[in-house]
């Protein structure tokens, strides 16, 4: 086995990419128009990925975490943190893919100017980031399920502290030592 199947890197690394490309694409502009005014100009509409899709962000620090859940957990539970991560990133998938439709009523929600007037816009490219960002990690989290039993762990200093042995009466100790056909008192 090469070092680079022991490790979970690539799958670490996959993970906060497609995480940091939906909380990119969550913070950008999707959509623009402009409207009449009521008093005769033009009234600027935009909305971000934010406004159309409210749950971008919030799956996008999901997988973040779960990236780093990836270097934390070991045998099963890195198993089950690799299914979390293939459904929080098919949950944005579908997220992403599907508010490209709801841009025109995002702008309505923040419309300003005369009240009822129909806006019609379509999203730009940035739904396709979204929706990218969350193959990736869906990518990762496949292979954290097929691969993680190959994978090395974090080191025993990293685990949490447990119980000190009790220590043992100095007759049991003197005893066990005659018991093995050594001298106590040399």
């Amino acid at each position: 086995m090469t070092g680079r199947s022991r490790s979970p890197a690539a799958a670490v690394v996959s993970c906060a990419a497609g995480a940091l490309l939906v909380l990119l694409a969550s913070g950008r502009q999707w959509a623009h128009t402009t409207l009449p005014a009521a008093g005769g100009g033009h009234t600027s509409l935009s909305a971000n990925g934010h406004n159309v899709a409210p749950s971008l962000p919030a799956l996008g620090i999901a997988l973040l975490a779960l990236a780093a859940a990836i270097i934390a957990a070991k045998g099963l539970m890195r198993r089950i943190v690799g299914v979390v991560v293939v459904f929080i990133a098919a949950a944005t998938v579908g997220v992403a893919f599907t508010a490209r439709g709801d841009v025109s009523a995002a702008l309505e929600h923040r419309e300003v100017g005369v009240q009822g007037l129909a806006v019609h816009a379509s999203a730009n490219g940035w739904w396709v980031v979204a929706t990218l960002g969350g193959l990736i990690a869906v990518c990762a989290g496949v292979l954290t399920v097929l691969r993680a039993s190959q994978w090395s762990a974090l080191g025993a200093k990293y685990d949490a502290p447990s119980a000190p042995k009790p220590a043992k009466d100095p007759a049991a100790v003197a005893w066990d030592a005659l018991d093995r056909g050594e001298d106590p008192t040399a």
